[in-house]
């Protein structure tokens, strides 16, 4: 139960940091070349949700191989 949780906790923290990047990556685009409406409160938001879902998926496919790689340890026991 405790390897549940623990694994909950790696998880959510490693989402964290993925998103948080993925926002501080983001940020340094010119969005206003990209996007050219008036309301800067959207643009923020949409860069918020482009930081969460490619966090998101980037923190997945580390989690991925990181749970992978401990399984092919469990085949050459």
């Amino acid at each position: 139960m405790t390897n549940l949780g623990i694994n909950a906790i790696i998880t959510l923290v490693s989402h964290i940091i993925f998103i948080w990047i993925s926002f501080n990556i983001l940020q340094v685009v010119d969005w206003k070349k990209i996007y050219n409406k008036t309301n800067p409160k959207m643009l923020q938001l949409l860069v918020a949700f482009i930081s969460i879902a490619l966090g998101y998926t980037v923190s997945s496919f580390f989690m991925s191989i990181f749970s992978l790689s401990q399984n092919i340890v469990l085949l050459f026991k």
